[in-house]
């Protein structure tokens, strides 16, 4: 008997130190991988949001134990149970988490059909209404066999006519039809068809996924649409304030530098102060939900992209459907975004404007208060001038005072002429009292 060859074996490799985030990273495209599922069967999706994820881990940790089924993983990413009858798989997301419940219908067709499958009705009652968080979007998906034909109306009796959206997906192997609609008899359960023409069960689980995501991510997407609203009711009155302003601005031009237009400038400088307040705090309010709620829809036409769609004579798409619906609630919130932007750099432009003719108001200001000292200055140069002139006068005297005093007693006793010399004495003294001033205001002067 022939020996099998031995293997060889490999050499030990040894690569640099791992990046902190290499082995997360690495994982990531195996993150949320799609729950098991094939034809005839239905999938029932939940998403919730304002949830602490750990919360709502903990309930799906409770399902589980209530059928002493134990829960392997942190719950970080997904996580998937087998219950009886029952494939329950948990996801946590960015701002929401999803509880995605397939269940197995076992000889069920479209013909056999009586009423629209959920798997929501194996789940305790308790539990499910128990569950932490609010309802964003919940969905019945129902994965059946295609008979032989299929037509469009074949999915009538379980949508409304108005709304019914279908196409031939995945280059012919799969149906879909919904209409979008949220049925409050049934929990706001909006419902989808998707016959099996030859999928596999890999296929099958993919296109289930993509369903989901399409339903959960158009309804993330539309979040962004009330705060558009807001925002476009709010920016109509700012603009029109703003317009007035300006308008107000361009009127001070006349009163440019009078006590009048200094009051009117501060007082129109608070007022944009205030209007600049109140967009940065609608833009604060509503600037990550527009951008979140773009990334959403993003993500909607990429998985409707996927499903590779052909018409079903003449329903509308679901591409074709959703553009038409969802495109113009989109815009409305990228156009509430272009404008909050546009009316804070006209009021920042505004602002440089008003801020600039106070600058020059106070540039002139200034000009005129130097103007003022150098005047000032000049008086009291003469001033000062004058004075020195009396000071020399004022010491020669005092200095011809000392004099006479000094001679007074020689004049008496050897007649010497004292009064000459009192008489000579002061143009010296004058003199030195003169070069003497001028020494000390040479010396303080500046060079």
């Amino acid at each position: 008997m022939p020996t099998m060859p031995t293997m060889p074996t490999m050499p030990t490799i040894k690569l640099p130190d791992d990046h902190p985030s290499r082995a997360e990273l690495a994982g990531e495209v195996h993150a949320r991988p799609p729950a098991q599922v094939a034809a005839p069967a239905v999938v029932s999706c939940l998403a919730l949001i304002d949830v602490a994820s750990d919360e709502a881990f903990a309930h799906f940790k409770s399902l589980a134990a209530q059928h002493g089924v134990a829960v392997t993983g942190d719950g970080r990413a997904h996580t998937i149970i087998e219950l009886p009858n029952l494939r329950v798989k948990w996801e946590r997301h960015g701002e929401f988490v999803t509880f995605t419940f397939v269940k197995e219908l076992p000889g069920v067709s479209v013909d056999t059909l009586e009423s629209f499958p959920t798997a929501f009705e194996a789940l305790p009652d308790a539990w499910l209404a128990s569950l932490p968080g609010r309802t964003i979007a919940a969905a019945d998906i129902a994965l059946l066999p295609a008979p032989p034909e299929v037509t469009g109306d074949i999915a009538r009796p379980w949508f409304e006519q108005n709304a019914l959206a279908g196409a031939h997906a995945l280059d012919g192997i799969a149906w879909l039809f919904t209409d979008f609609v949220t049925r409050g008899d049934q929990g706001g359960r909006t419902r989808w068809l998707v016959l099996d023409s030859g999928m596999g069960p890999a296929q099958s689980a993919r296109l289930a996924q993509r369903v989901a995501e399409i339903e959960i991510y158009r309804m993330m997407a539309l979040l962004a649409l009330p705060p558009a609203r807001q925002a476009l009711a709010e920016i109509g009155p700012i603009e029109r304030r703003l317009e007035d302003i300006t308008h107000m601005t361009a009127e001070l031009h006349d009163a440019l530098g009078t006590a009048d237009s200094a009051v009117g400038e501060r007082r129109l400088l608070d007022e944009l102060t205030r209007l600049a307040a109140d967009v940065e705090h609608s833009v604060a309010e509503a600037a990550v939900r527009f951008s979140a709620g773009e990334a959403y829809w993003q993500i909607v036409r990429s998985r409707v992209s996927e499903l590779r769609e052909r018409r079903v004579g003449d329903m509308r798409t679901i591409g074709g459907f959703l553009s038409r619906r969802m495109a113009p609630a989109m815009s409305s919130a990228a156009a509430a975004a272009r404008r909050q932007e546009e009316v804070s750099g006209r009021i920042e432009r505004a602002s440089t404007l008003l801020r600039t003719r106070v600058d020059v108001t106070l540039e002139e200001q200034n000009q005129k208060l130097l103007e003022a000292m150098d005047r000032r200055s000049h008086v009291s140069l003469r001033i000062q001038q004058a004075v020195e002139g009396l000071s020399v006068a004022a010491i020669a005297y005092y200095g011809a005072n000392l004099v006479e005093l000094i001679v007074a007693p020689l004049d008496h006793h050897f007649g010497i002429g004292g009064p000459w010399i009192v008489a000579g004495s002061i143009p010296v003294i004058a003199y030195a009292a003169w070069r003497a001033l001028e020494r000390v205001r040479r010396d303080l002067s500046p060079h």
